[in-house]
């Protein structure tokens, strides 16, 4: 980007000191997301309002220049992972959030942040019950362009269960309206847009369904002395219809980066454990049920919390964990994972078995409820050996996920990290699909090019 080219796109901003000429170690931040990617972009535009996103793409189209949208930088998929040549778009500062009681909905901006939309919703005696576990960091613009889940996924779903219409400026400059947000009729190319990674628009509003605030029940925390037993008391609560509010795994080495992290009972020499919340109908009945089937499977640790303060204590154990495991060691690459509930202790014995043979740190932990496991491959060194290692174990995990009629990411996104591993999942006429929904919403390639779709 040459210096006639920012002057070129400052005149086309409605704030044009949106616009940062020169990317510097004061945005180093801005280079890269939750993952080991990095990139540093030619420029960052801040834009304020929708109008700037639009004067962006126009901009990128003209010139040919990449795009790519950023929101807080929380993913784990180098979604938002910038190139030399190209323009980042930031939209955390398109950030309202209006809420409507009467109909229980709430029109945002993609930089608004998914804690304070429920805060904003609990005003009004309403909940957005999807919970990233960076719920108080991440956007809800990424949340809906990577299709994030959440700890309550099992009972409330996932982001996309919430979207009730988008609105996102396309590759030609101009504005797409769907659902609620524009007219509610024809193809519902809402569900395209999410989970797209900002390869087919960029997102510029939300509107969400929101619920009354349910009951909250009871939090558990159970302790194993084998990650199975866990696994398969997984997979025991969901066959007798126990639909928890949150059904949370750790394995044993993820329970003691979270214990050092913040030290928490129960936790001490743990193989695997769950942390549960019951869905507060018929509480005490739920709480007896789930205890049979822990003991059943022979848990050596049972603590249940019904004091709001000492239960969200307990929820500390599975929010820090990410910044815990990650703290541990000097490369961490996740992998989110997920499989059928029934094939949930198969994949949990699997990864188990990887650790013990593997020279690198494998541990596990994720949303159990919806077969979602996250695996995190852990290098102390950082040598070229252990990075060697990391990508043989993920291509092996992948392989194994497919073969059990899983998924490549429940919830984190393709990314730049898994569009290798597609082709493991989607036949060749799967992906032609796709890249041809891709050219016809963006056939110069302009928007976070390089991303989701394998070469």
């Amino acid at each position: 980007m040459t210096p006639a080219h920012f002057e070129d796109l400052r005149s086309q901003l409605s704030f044009p000191d949106s616009l940062v000429f020169r990317v510097t170690s004061e945005y180093e931040k801005y280079f890269s997301d939750a993952t080991t990617y990095s990139g540093k972009p030619a420029a960052i535009l801040f834009a304020r309002v929708k109008e700037d996103v639009q004067a962006a793409v126009k901009f990128c189209q003209k010139n040919k220049i990449p795009l790519v949208p950023r929101g807080a930088g929380t993913g784990l998929s180098g979604g938002c992972v910038a190139s030399s040549d190209s323009l980042l778009l930031s939209t955390e500062l398109i950030n309202h959030i209006i809420v409507n009681k009467p109909t229980a909905t709430a029109i945002v901006g993609p930089g608004a942040i998914t804690k304070t939309l429920q805060d904003e919703a609990a005003k009004v005696g309403l909940t957005y019950p999807p919970d990233p576990a960076s719920f108080r960091e991440s956007t809800l613009g990424g949340n809906v362009a990577e299709g994030a889940g959440g700890l309550r996924c099992r009972r409330f779903g996932v982001t996309k269960d919430y979207v009730l219409g988008l609105e996102a400026v396309l590759a030609d400059g101009s504005l797409l309206r769907t659902g609620v947000l524009g007219n509610g009729s024809g193809f519902g190319l809402e569900d395209l847009l999410q989970a797209s990674e900002g390869t087919l628009g960029i997102i510029t509003e939300i509107a969400f369904r929101l619920i009354p605030i349910p009951t909250r029940g009871a939090t558990i925390l159970v302790a194993f002395d084998h990650p199975t037993k866990a696994a398969q008391t997984v997979a025991d609560i969901t066959a007798q219809g126990i639909i928890p509010t949150v059904l949370e795994f750790l394995d044993g080495d993820a329970a003691a980066c979270s214990n050092e992290y913040e030290k928490n009972e129960g936790l001490d020499d743990a193989a695997a454990i769950l942390l549960l919340e019951t869905a507060g109908q018929d509480t005490t009945k739920e709480i007896v049920q789930i205890r049979e089937i822990c003991e059943r499977n022979r848990c050596n640790y049972l603590r249940g919390e019904t004091d709001p303060e000492r239960a969200e204590s307990l929820w500390n154990v599975r929010r820090n964990l990410s910044k815990a495991i990650k703290a541990s060691a000097a490369i961490r690459i996740s992998e989110d994972v997920a499989v059928p509930n029934t094939q949930f202790p198969v994949l949990v014995d699997f990864v188990a078995k990887m650790n013990l043979a593997s020279p690198l740190r494998i541990n596990a932990f994720g949303h159990a409820g919806d077969g979602n496991l996250h695996v995190n491959f852990l290098s102390s060194s950082g040598s070229e050996t252990d990075k060697e290692l990391i990508e043989q174990g993920i291509l092996t995990l992948m392989k194994k996920t497919v073969e059990l009629g899983g998924t490549l990411t429940g919830e984190h996104g393709i990314g730049l990290a898994k569009r290798a591993y597609l082709p493991l999942e989607f036949d060749p006429a799967t992906l032609r699909a796709m890249r041809g929904i891709k050219q016809v919403f963006d056939p110069f390639n302009i928007l976070n090019p390089g991303k989701l779709l394998p070469k």
